[in-house]
């Protein structure tokens, strides 16, 4: 029986986000298959995704945001952002291996967002799974984003705090508005750049695989483990999804592969 005064973990509120993000993009006529590394353990490796249909991939990362209720500023002239109370914190290293990769994916046109809740604790999120308002209760952010209020502010790459409370966000140390997207406006952006594009989702997952990779980033799968994937993969495609899949789940992210659904 789960205690509901234990704080709430990064696996569980993962569960509820994947959940309701599949339910999302179904009630608008798309078909999310979450990449799940349970499949790597197949004798064959195989998806049963329309991997000729249009389509997107989609990357969201987990963020789990610590509860405050005073701002700390970091030196004396700092700027205190407007705050309701409480208000949540995580920290991002846009030098860091995980920002780097996402920032990959999301110049790569993935649709690439951070996920973090606006609570912090079992009960609040027993509650907001039960009545489907994870995604609701939850801030969702891009990369590209986050990278252009560091920038505003001058700052440089390295570990940055973004605060936020049900309407406000920011990136800090002098705290820099940020734009964020509401779950609805997630879904409608996917589903615009699925029907504007005639691009398929086999050639996003090309263009993903063959992306560049920094040489001091986090760098791509050994090319034994490559080759091993590829030997047991239905196709090349199947064995582009697996490795990119991973490479996105290495670093604690759900990747989705997003087409329209067939009727």
């Amino acid at each position: 029986m789960i205690n509901l005064h234990e704080r709430l973990s990064e696996f569980s509120y993962g569960f509820g986000v994947t959940r309701e993000v599949q339910s999302l993009l179904e009630g608008i006529g798309l078909r999310p298959t979450p990449f799940l590394p349970n499949l790597l353990h197949e004798k064959e490796l195989g998806f049963d995704v329309g991997f000729n249909d249009r389509g997107r991939v989609v990357v969201l990362q987990f963020k789990l945001g610590h509860e405050l209720r005073r701002f700390h500023r970091a030196t004396p002239s700092q700027s205190i952002p407007v705050l309701e109370r409480p208000f949540w914190r995580f920290v991002v290293d846009t030098s860091g291996h995980q920002f780097q990769r996402l920032t990959e994916f999301e110049a790569t046109d993935a649709d690439t967002f951070y996920v973090a809740p606006q609570f912090s604790d079992w009960k609040v999120y027993e509650s907001a799974f039960q009545d489907g308002k994870v995604l609701e209760k939850s801030l969702l952010l891009k990369p590209s984003e986050i990278s252009r209020g560091v920038l505003a502010q001058g700052g440089s790459a390295g570990a940055h705090r973004i605060v936020y409370d049900g309407s406000n966000r920011y990136v800090c140390s002098q705290p820099t508005p940020l734009h964020d997207s509401r779950k609805d406006e997630m879904a409608a952006e996917i589903r615009m750049r699925i029907d504007q594009s005639a691009a398929t989702l086999e050639e996003q997952i090309g263009r993903l695989y063959e992306r560049t990779r920094p040489t001091d980033g986090p760098g791509a799968l050994a090319p034994s483990r490559r080759d091993e994937i590829f030997a047991r993969s239905k196709g090349r495609t199947h064995g582009m999804a697996a490795i990119i899949g991973l490479e996105a789940w290495s670093q604690g992210a759900q990747l989705f592969f997003v087409t329209e659904a067939q009727g």
